[in-house]
């Protein structure tokens, strides 16, 4: 593990305290402070403010009803368009700590609210989104999977084995994949 002494010239602790301070005016209190993590907590809802002790990141998660959130997923979830564009800064140097922890805290104060206020119906949301999500990727790889396989099949006049194996990624075929998904499944029943 990282000795994170060698950041304090960062300032992380102060300046988010800075940057965060509007936590503390909706009532949430400073629960710990290290080097590169302050959380805060109010009820049931923990927020973490950290500095990637690997990556340098500048990040932030959400924690409700035993389930950890990061603010893409709760950016996403409001704003689809600034959620797919969203990256968590890096910083090296005092004034990118300063940067990243300001732009952080306008996307939370701008996308966090309903999380912050413990709203139930919004974390259902993010756990269907976050189940969706999961879904898509599995099918993705699933499809990286299967293509060469099903594409073998065709060439080799294994029909029925092509149909099948494309038949499995149906959602994840391009439109001359779906051509030749019909043409197995035609010759597969000569």
């Amino acid at each position: 593990m990282e000795n994170t002494s060698n950041r304090a010239h960062l300032n992380f602790t102060e300046e988010a305290r800075k940057s965060f301070s509007f936590l503390l005016n909706i009532g949430f209190i400073e629960v710990e402070a290290l080097p590169t993590l302050v959380r805060y907590r109010k009820d049931s809802v923990e927020v973490d403010v950290y500095h990637g002790r690997q990556s340098y990141e500048i990040g932030c998660d959400v924690t409700s009803f035993g389930t950890r959130y990061a603010i893409s997923e709760i950016i996403r979830a409001n704003d689809p368009e600034t959620g797919k564009h969203f990256r968590y800064p890096a910083a090296t140097t005092a004034e990118e700590v300063v940067c990243g922890l300001e732009e952080l805290s306008e996307l939370i104060q701008r996308y966090c609210r309903a999380s912050l206020d413990s709203d139930s119906q919004f974390f259902s949301t993010l756990d269907r989104q976050r189940k969706l999500r999961s879904r898509e990727y599995a099918l993705d790889v699933l499809a990286r999977q299967l293509r060469p396989e099903a594409d073998e099949a065709f060439r080799k006049m294994d029909y029925s084995k092509a149909a099948e194996t494309y038949s499995r990624i149906r959602e994840r075929l391009s439109p001359a994949e779906v051509k030749k998904l019909n043409v197995s499944i035609k010759r597969s029943k000569n």
